[in-house]
């Protein structure tokens, strides 16, 4: 297989003077929405304006290097949904209705990370969800469709199924998909277990629209290691071809440890991700939550600067219009604080639990006992245990 975006291949990544004018069609479109709301063409543009200098804060850009085109859309963030849509366009009213301080008062989510089993067939080193593993389910399938539908009255456009490993209960994965394509972009979370071309092809029929799908090295003996199984390498490199094959989305995700994260290893990963055509690579900090709880295993500055340097080059230096687009939510956070605990995002566990993110535990409720809106409110003035809320 090869890793290019190519006439043959599903995806096409688009940069450069094509870019400029998706971008430029992008800017007419939310404009537009910005006046839908504003009723005022000077309040629209200065909204737009606001929202520019915000992505801008978060991200550290503004222009939109490149896009990955695909099925007529195009996607630029794996969190944020394809355009032209109608979920793209919830999502950028959602932003507009921030910017004007909410009148609506209802929960501007941008995606959820919902955890639908607790089940899984490795024993990752850095496992955030540790506590909850095992072989007993404790929600029904009768609980997870109710989550569901409670999280569809917030107007989320936006899921991401995970776990445990998703894939030993695709049973329900699938109907919770189907349910959810109505009104959301689909996301799994997943090891690759599982993850063959029937079961890609089941999921794309389903209407998911990516995979983010965990490799934690591009040296598969190091990743086998990482993640306790002989095999795990093998089933992220088959799950990644089936998944491109069937027409859906890929991300690779590494958990960034002190052990990793050098220039070598950043650049050959890139390379990989490169090479067996990802769309996105998303760099995910190791934390002290789950199996790491208690071990010094946060990064040194330097590396931390190492990293900065890599995603910020990835998405500004033409040398890397064919590489993935890269995601650093590390860097989002140091620039304006944690976008998680019901601001932008919340994590729903295996239990129900409802929590600021996966690596920040601390549950304000139940998810299928408690009304949605107030575990929201809750984790809205508790904030995150990790870093600062963000007020954006």
């Amino acid at each position: 297989m090869t890793g290019n975006f190519s006439s043959t291949a599903p995806f096409k990544m688009v940069s450069g003077f094509r870019a400029d004018l998706i971008s430029l069609r992008l800017i007419l479109n939310m404009y537009f929405l910005s006046l839908k709301h504003a009723k005022n063409p000077v309040k629209a543009a200065d909204d737009l304006r606001k929202f520019s200098v915000k992505r801008k804060t978060i991200q550290g850009y503004s222009r939109i290097p490149r896009f990955i085109g695909h099925e007529g859309k195009y996607y630029f963030a794996e969190h944020i949904p394809g355009y032209p849509s109608r979920n793209f366009d919830s999502f950028m009213e959602g932003e507009l209705l921030r910017i004007n301080g909410n009148p609506t008062g209802r929960p501007l989510l941008n995606t959820i990370i919902y955890s639908i089993t607790s089940k899984c067939s490795l024993r990752c080193s850095h496992c955030f969800d540790w506590d909850n593993i095992g072989p007993e389910e404790h929600l029904g399938s009768g609980d997870l469709m109710l989550i569901l539908e409670k999280l569809k009255t917030t107007g989320l456009t936006h899921i991401q199924f995970g776990g445990g490993e998703p894939l030993l209960r695709k049973g329900d994965l699938i109907k919770l998909i189907q349910e959810a394509r109505k009104t959301m972009d689909c996301w799994l979370l997943t090891s690759g277990f599982g993850l063959t071309a029937d079961v890609a092809m089941e999921l794309k029929n389903a209407g998911l629209t990516g995979a983010s799908i965990s490799l934690d090295h591009w040296d598969g003996d190091e990743h086998n290691r990482f993640r306790h199984h002989p095999e795990s390498f093998s089933w992220v490199r088959d799950a990644v071809k089936n998944c491109r094959e069937a027409g859906i989305l890929v991300t690779l995700a590494f958990c960034a440890t002190r052990q990793f994260v050098t220039r070598e290893n950043v650049m050959q990963y890139l390379e990989l991700a490169k090479e067996w055509g990802a769309g996105f690579v998303k760099i995910l900090e190791a934390r002290q939550t789950g199996r790491f709880r208690g071990q010094d295993i946060m990064l040194l500055p330097s590396q931390v600067d190492l990293l900065t340097s890599v995603y910020l080059d990835s998405c500004l230096n033409p040398a890397f219009r064919d590489y993935p687009i890269v995601m650093y939510p590390g860097f989002d956070q140091r620039q304006t604080g944690c976008l998680g605990a019901g601001n932008r995002y919340m994590y729903i566990d295996s239990k129900g639990e409802i929590h600021s993110c996966p690596f920040c535990h601390g549950s304000v409720g139940n998810a299928v006992s408690d009304p949605l809106t107030e575990s929201i409110n809750k984790l809205r003035i508790q904030g995150c245990r990790i870093i600062h809320t963000s007020d954006y």
